[in-house]
């Protein structure tokens, strides 16, 4: 019975097992899909069966999770060891949003014994990788793992930790994540994890080219990294410091010098090679990175430094302290130091740029050379400070101010010399949607000496200060400056100031300003003339043309001038009303000291263009003038003429003169003044004297030598000889003649002239004290002498003789009858006096007949 009952249960448990063995990929998935479901996992295929009492032959399986697929094929397991010849994973894009992480210290549950984990063949693929990873997986040990394949490393688990030592940096799975302009990468990496920090280093070298408009940029990155992740804190701490950065650029400099200017090569101020010097400790925390200092150097060149540096990049931050050096030849050497400050668009920055060594001379000699004209000066130092304050938020309102000083030290040339000029320029405003700017300055210098034609033009004393007021584009500039003195050849100006205010465009300044000036010079001057206290008044208007208005004040006189400038031609017209002519005496004094104007006045109107000196002008003058002891009066003419490159031209235009005293008086006298090619000259010149006139031709309004063919018609004897003032002597008839003068450095001579009588003629002596005085010396005398007592006269012929010191001669010679005496007389006369002295004597005795004529009748 015994045995019977033993059978059947034997019986059964074989059946029983018979039928689990066959159901057991069911009963697997049935009894574990609860268990794996809590932890979102599926097991949707198994396939295994046992190969031998202690290995089991899994053959495939395949496991469901929102993060991946995983596919087990042709697996033994046994308590020795883990084999699985493929394993297959496939990465998917999760749909559900990611909760935050915890992170906590690992405290790994590790058995103290079990099989050891081969995997032959392992493959990852899907999102985010664009490629599948191949790998094989070998337990070298317990919980130690050698990675082959495409990642190389190896893997130790403790029960607090987990360590990654030669995990190479150039496999595969880097070739799929990093950037295309990286053309190289190779290294390793040694990591710890403990489920809470990170800790690694590593080995790298890596190389980047990146191309753009022929411009490439290499980089080339060795050395060593290390650093500390804290996945609690959210915080990292990397040492860079191990690192050597080269960036080295070719053909890059065409594109930097598109935005210098052409006298400025991009190879004079760049290297192509630059070094990024990394910092010890770089900080990462609550999305920010910072660190104490990086450095950019560009060789010789530039060198960028960025101390106490924080960027934060979820709050798209930027902080950090500058200090960036810039020295070349062309510029000099230049610094910025300040500090900057960005967070998201609120903006914070104070600089200071200063060029203690600023090579502005060779800036300048670029710029001449590209126009190949030397550089006509030369700088000994130049000393340059500016500060930056801005503060904002982009693309709304930025608030800066900026102060500038400048000092250009020794500047010298073969034609200027500038011991010192300083400059001070500040500006206050902001930018948004219209830019306000409000500056003010100020320039001067000591002394200035330029050599011009030869000739040095010195100038002394010069300071200049200016305001301006910039909204949008309509600026408002207002400027005043003074000149001590300036000096060229002989012509000196004095105490020169000016006010002058602007309006206009800044964008197109050129077409819209309007300008106001107020200029003042305490005297103007050369060797021969002074002129003090002139006053001019301009304006502007540059919005059809440039045209300026100048209204001139000097001497009590007013002058309009009015001008305008353009490439090719300068337009203008000079207007000066009526004005009395004896306010000008002042300058007559300077440039003839005899010269006393009495009355007069004056106008002029000129018109032309001053580029091309072709200029026309009204001259209408009327005046009475005393030169010396010769009085002009009512010289009077309407001139009008052209001034052609420089030439001037006037046609045949009457001018007189009412009458000239010089103890002869001369009335009635009018020429014909005309000029050509800037020769003048008087023609057809008349003037009545002794009842008779004077004729010349021509007379060259010049001082080189001439000779003036002069005639005299029918003078009235009587008159002559009462001019000579020679009591007792009667004389009458008419002479006609020619007097050839000659005119040398506006002195006059008379050689070869002749006087002739025109019909008969009477001379009577009588009482003269001259002859008297004769008869009494020489009795024997007496009956000839008395021959000339009433002589009348037939024939009278004179030559006469003038040297340029008034030194007259007249050889006389006169034949008649004494008809009382009926005897034929041929009578021959020298007579030598200085006529100069005799017609400032008679000049003077008419001057005293007019004062007591005009005291009578008052």
């Amino acid at each position: 019975m015994f045995k019977k009952g033993l059978l059947w249960v034997t019986v059964f448990l074989l059946v029983a097992f018979v039928c689990i063995y066959s159901f057991r990929n069911a009963l697997v998935v049935n009894i574990a899909g609860p268990k794996l479901k809590d932890a979102d996992i599926k097991l949707s295929c198994l396939d295994w069966s046992l190969s031998s009492v202690d290995t089991i032959k899994l053959n495939k399986a395949c496991i469901e999770h929102p993060a991946a697929t995983i596919q087990l094929i042709d697996a033994n397991l046994s308590l020795a060891d883990v084999e699985i010849g493929q394993m297959k994973i496939v990465l998917k894009e999760s749909s559900k949003p990611s909760s935050e992480p915890t992170f906590q210290k690992l405290k790994l549950p590790l058995p103290i014994k079990r099989p050891l984990l081969t995997i032959k063949q392992l493959e990852v693929s899907g999102k985010p990788l664009n490629t599948s990873i191949s790998l094989s997986v070998k337990e070298i040990g317990l919980n130690h793992f050698s990675i082959s394949g495409d990642l190389t490393a190896q893997l130790s688990v403790y029960t607090d930790k987990i360590r990654i030592d030669e995990f190479a940096s150039g496999n595969k799975l880097m070739e799929v994540f990093k950037p295309q302009q990286i053309t190289s990468l190779s290294g390793a990496v040694n990591a710890d994890f403990d489920g809470t920090q990170l800790r690694f280093s590593s080995k790298l070298a890596l190389s980047a080219q990146s191309v753009h408009n022929d411009c490439a940029v290499t980089a080339n990155i060795s050395g060593t990294l290390s650093g500390e992740l804290d996945l609690t804190q959210q915080s990292a701490e990397v040492d860079l410091s191990g690192l050597e950065n080269n960036i080295h650029t070719e053909a890059c400099n065409s594109i930097v010098q598109s935005y210098l200017p052409k006298s400025l090569s991009a190879e004079d101020l760049l290297a192509e090679t630059i070094s990024l010097l990394l910092p010890n400790k770089l900080y990462f925390k609550d999305g920010q990175i910072s660190t104490k200092h990086v450095k950019v150097v560009n060789e010789y060149f530039n060198r960028l430094e960025l101390t106490d540096l924080n960027l934060g990049i979820s709050a798209e931050a930027v902080k950090s302290q500058l200090q960036f050096t810039h020295q070349s030849k062309a510029l000099g050497k230049w610094d910025v130091s300040g500090a900057f400050e960005l967070k998201q668009k609120q903006f914070n920055t104070n600089l200071t740029l200063e060029g203690k060594h600023a090579n502005f001379p060779e800036l300048l000699a670029n710029q001449f050379t590209a126009q190949q004209t030397p550089l006509p000066i030369e700088f000994g130092k130049a000393r340059f400070n500016s500060t930056l304050s801005a503060a904002g938020t982009i693309n709304q309102v930025i608030e800066f101010e900026v102060n500038n000083q400048l000092e250009l030290l020794e500047v010298t040339g073969e034609s200027v010399s500038l011991p010192l000029l300083t400059m001070r320029a500040d500006m206050t405003g902001e930018f948004s949607e219209h830019l306000k700017v409000t500056g003010k300055g100020a320039l001067s210098f000591d002394s200035l000496k330029y050599s011009m034609n030869q000739s040095p033009l010195q100038g002394k004393g010069f300071k200049a200060h200016w305001q301006s007021d910039l909204v949008e584009n309509d600026l408002q500039l207002e400027l005043d400056w003074q000149l001590k003195g300036l000096k060229h050849a002989d012509n000196q100006i004095q105490g020169l100031q000016q006010t002058l205010q602007l309006n206009g465009k800044l964008n197109e300044l050129i077409n819209s300003a309007v300008l106001t000036a107020k200029t003042h010079l305490d005297a103007a001057a050369n060797s021969a003339l002074l002129i003090e206290d002139i006053n001019i008044e301009s304006q502007g208007d540059f919005k059809k043309a440039m045209s300026f208005d100048h209204d001139i004040n000097l001497l009590d006189m007013n002058l309009s001038f009015r001008h305008e400038v353009s490439d090719t031609k300068m337009p203008f017209e000079l207007v000066m009303i009526e004005q009395d002519l004896t306010v000008l005496q002042p300058i007559f004094e300077q440039i003839a000291p005899k010269l006393k104007i009495e009355t007069g006045s004056t106008n002029v109107v000129a018109s032309g263009d001053l580029k091309t000196q072709d200029i026309d002008f009204d001259l209408q003058f009327n005046a009475s003038a005393l030169i010396d002891t010769h009085y002009i009066n009512g010289a009077a003419g309407k001139v009008s003429g052209q001034l052609n490159s420089g030439l001037i031209n006037i046609p045949k235009t009457k001018v007189t003169i009412g009458e000239f005293r010089s103890g002869a008086v001369l009335t009635n006298i009018e020429a014909n003044l005309q000029a050509e090619s800037g020769i003048a000259w008087l023609s057809d010149m008349t003037a009545e004297a002794f009842d008779g006139e004077l004729k010349a031709d021509k007379v060259k309004l010049t001082t080189e030598l001439q000779r003036i063919e002069a005639k005299v018609e029918n003078l009235d004897l009587a008159i002559l000889a009462k001019a000579g003032r020679e009591a007792g002597v009667t004389l009458t008839g008419r002479v006609s003649g020619e007097l050839p003068i000659e005119v040398r450095d506006g002195k006059v001579s008379i050689t070869e002239g002749k006087l002739y009588n025109l019909g008969a003629g009477l001379l009577s002596v009588s009482e003269n004290a001259s002859v008297n005085a004769l008869k009494a010396q020489q009795p024997q005398l007496k009956t000839v002498i008395g021959l000339l007592d009433n002589l009348d006269i037939d024939t009278l012929h004179s030559d006469v003789a003038l040297t340029e010191d008034g030194w007259l001669t007249l050889g006389v010679n006169i034949k008649g009858e004494n008809k009382s005496q009926a005897q034929p007389v041929n009578f021959n006369y020298t007579h030598h006096e200085n006529i100069y002295t005799l017609f400032k004597a008679l000049r003077l005795n008419d001057e005293i007949s007019q004062q007591v004529e005009k005291a009578l009748t008052q």
